[in-house]
């Protein structure tokens, strides 16, 4: 039986913290406030602004500085309208520029248009200061949103809506419009007036990243949502049918062959038709429900060099069934890591908010059961063969005081002779507005088939706790971090992304950030010291570490960001005196260029040989955008590694990404992947491949009418070099495609 146990520790951190809180809640400062109208005709979004169409709208002045100054008037004009007609939300920007030449826009993908100029609009529907909805387009009517999780302090900017924008670049500057249906908004659906947060947004990149709001910010307030002017409208709301059903389709042709054998083989071509339901049950409760799921990645992932690293990497979820409400399950700790579901017949979820309770229920089986098998000093994959596993994961959180939570979580994931169930609770409270305190208590119980007990000498059962303690304290000029996390041998999150268990760790940091006026060289600097020290359960010290940063922000957009510190580190028996300077430079001289390097030189352990290497890091990237249709993206990693003897390895990671993008809506991308190693044999204590290569390529087109609206053709093929092979050699090729239709009745 699972039982829960927290610590005496941690309850008392607990009640100690809620006992700093006074008797109301924190009072917000009074901010400004503005009435959206109602309208019956519904403007055109086409750009254009219409003078008819926009007359009654509410106009709101974008003329705060906010970065890098500090609340000092905008450098250019910028005014927003706000519109609603009980079902749409209606947002027009018009962006004044005396020099509409240095216009930064390109036609680009979604969610890519950062380096642009943009405007946006940042709601918080629920008007608790905890989430809100991020909206941008720029001159040229690209989009991007995302979910700014305040109580976690992260964006999941995989969370795309269906919403309509356009833009329009002129002689005195740039419009845009958007559309954003209420029906991709969570609210409360039983106020007869909404109230939200709002904060109206301008990026305008010239020699310095400048952003302009209609709100000012204060850097002695470390939250942000609770910053935000209000808005209201939206009034005797009718209920509406909020549903959306996206089906899918899914086809390839695939080929394999093997070096031994030499002919390609094909395998069955197998159409794979898939339908996902999003329905808002209410407009603060929604059901997501998928049958047979297209959970295909078209794109590849951004490609990491793993040589000479002993833990697993991580990746980020991008499949449409599990992105919408995924915030609702987060904790401080990476408890869900919905790719661990690798592949499911079905899935449902329940995600909601209702006043200060919110929660979330996903349930799914999986054909696929792998998981991370975590260790102090490493980790690994672990796969059950011909295992199917059923997958229930739920979440608790209730809003208490005027920007605090505390929850619950639950994860389970079992099949056959396996099971892994963990329960957290957590707790993140903010008794002023400078400090933060997280705390989170997990326990968790597996049972391991026979299998994985003699492939990883492991227990048959086995279960143990995971806590966590992290204050932060953030004002204009100072920050304070400290942190204590203690993970005992046997907690495994088999849902989650816990790559490492065993081990006590304990970090403190101190920074300190000078601020320019916007006209100075550079316009933000920041040094920061910090400690940490690991140990495993036993108490063997695995690290001693000083860390020194160094940041600084400057003239054409240039950064530099140095890390420099050493550390006393165990490995296999041995300690080792590890050193090393990190560097980062970059700036962006042109408005079609932006390129820099990260140089990295240390003296870090040699995991492969036990024992001291001197390894240099070089990573170069080019991002140039010719006209406003071509671009061209390139990341190089260089990596050389010497032992006492001569160079122990080279490694060379390559990702070229080569876009054609005709319109806001279609693109056509070349991809090139590639990863050189070559190796010294001689200097190895075990056999190994002294040349390893892969190669892989992508040639792609999609046409997109909204967020869920797409279709992709595409081919690929993958090969690979080693000492068999005197050339690299193509092992697959495919051809594939792939159609989902957002279907809204």
């Amino acid at each position: 039986m699972l039982r829960l146990t927290i610590g005496p520790g941690l309850t008392g951190i607990l009640v100690c913290l809620l006992s700093l809180y006074p008797a109301s809640d924190l009072q917000a400062q009074t901010r400004p406030s503005y009435d959206i109208p109602r309208v019956d005709s519904a403007p055109v979004i086409d750009g254009r602004l219409d003078d008819a169409e926009w007359e009654t709208a509410t106009r709101v002045a974008i003329n705060i500085e906010t970065e890098p100054g500090e609340n000092i008037p905008a450098k250019v004009d910028t005014q927003a309208l706000l519109l609603e007609d009980g079902e749409v939300l209606y947002v027009a920007f018009i962006a004044r520029d005396e020099e509409p030449e240095q216009i930064r826009a390109f036609y680009r993908d979604r969610d890519l248009l950062w380096d642009d100029d943009w405007v946006g609009i940042v709601l918080d529907t629920f008007n608790d200061e905890r989430r809100a909805y991020e909206f941008y387009v720029n001159p040229l009517g690209v989009q991007a949103d995302d979910i700014w999780d305040d109580v976690n302090e992260r964006a999941d900017e995989a969370w795309n809506a269906i919403w309509d924008s356009a833009g329009e670049i002129s002689a005195e500057g740039y419009t845009v419009e958007m559309a954003i249906p209420l029906k991709q908004l969570r609210f409360n659906p039983n106020s007869s007036l909404q109230t939200w947060g709002i904060q109206l947004v301008r990026y305008y990149p010239r020699d310095r990243e400048n952003r302009f709001s209609n709100s000012v910010v204060d850097r002695n307030i470390a939250c942000y949502l609770c910053q935000l002017n209000k808005a209201r409208g939206f009034a005797d709301l009718e209920p509406s049918m909020n549903l959306e059903v996206i089906p899918s389709l899914t086809t390839s042709y695939i080929e394999n062959r093997q070096p031994a054998l030499g002919e390609w083989v094909s395998e069955a071509t197998d159409p794979q038709a898939g339908l996902d339901i999003r329905w808002g049950i209410t407009q603060d409760t929604y059901l997501n429900a998928t049958i047979n799921p297209d959970f295909s990645q078209v794109e590849a992932d951004n490609p990491q060099l793993d040589i000479n690293n002993t833990f697993n990497l991580f990746f980020p979820e991008r499949r449409t069934f599990f992105l919408d409400g995924a915030d609702y399950f987060d904790t401080s700790q990476n408890l869900v890591y919905t790719r661990n579901i690798a592949d499911p017949d079905y899935g449902a979820k329940l995600t909601g908010k209702s006043g200060v309770h919110q929660y979330g229920l996903l349930l799914a089986n999986d054909e696929v059961t792998s998981f991370i098998m975590p260790g102090s000093l490493r980790s690994s994959i672990a796969t059950l063969p011909d295992t199917a596993s059923d997958v229930s994961i739920g979440r608790y959180r209730l809003d208490i005081f005027s920007n605090s939570t505390v929850g619950a979580l639950i994860t389970d994931r079992r099949g056959d002779d396996y099971s892994n169930t963990v329960i957290s609770i957590d707790a993140t409270l903010r008794p002023t507005n400078q400090d933060t305190v997280t705390i989170q208590s997990m326990r968790s119980s597996t049972r391991y088939p026979l299998l994985i007990q003699e492939s990883f000498d492991q227990p048959g059962s086995l279960g143990d706790s995971f806590n966590f303690v992290e204050y932060r304290r953030n004002t204009r000029h100072w920050d304070v971090w400290a942190a204590y996390t203690d993970v005992g041998s046997d907690f495994r999150a088999d849902l989650g992304f816990i790559n490492r268990v065993d081990y006590s760790y304990f970090v403190s940091r101190v920074g300190h950030t000078w601020w320019g006026d916007g006209e100075d060289f550079f316009n933000r600097g920041r040094v920061a010291l910090d400690y940490d020290t690991t140990s495993d359960q036993s108490g063997l010290k695995l690290e001693e570490e000083v860390e020194v940063f160094v940041n600084l922000n400057g003239p054409l957009q240039s950064y530099f960001n140095g890390l420099f510190g050493g550390s006393e580190t165990f490995w296999n028996g041995e300690y080792f005196d590890e050193w090393f300077a990190n560097l980062s430079l970059g700036f962006a001289p042109t408005r079609s260029l932006r390129t820099g390097i990260t140089y990295r030189v240390e003296d870090v352990v040699d995991f492969a040989n036990t024992r001291l290497g001197h390894s240099t890091r070089y990573t170069p990237f080019v991002n140039y955008q010719w006209g406003r249709h071509l671009q061209f993206n390139l990341d190089h990693t260089l990596q050389l590694f010497d032992v006492d003897g001569g160079r122990l390895f080279t490694a060379n990671l390559t990702d070229l990404r080569t876009t054609y993008q005709f319109s806001a809506r279609s693109f056509l991308r070349y991809t090139l992947q590639y990863d050189d190693r070559e190796r010294n044999q001689g200097l190895y204590l075990f056999p190994v491949e002294s040349r390893s290569k892969q190669l892989t390529t992508q040639l792609l087109y999609s046409y997109r009418v909204n967020a869920a609206t797409r279709f992709f053709v595409g081919y690929s093929d993958a090969g690979f070099q080693d000492d068999s092979q005197e050339s690299i050699y193509r092992t697959n090729r495919s051809f594939f495609a792939k159609f989902t239709y957002a279907w809204q009745p």
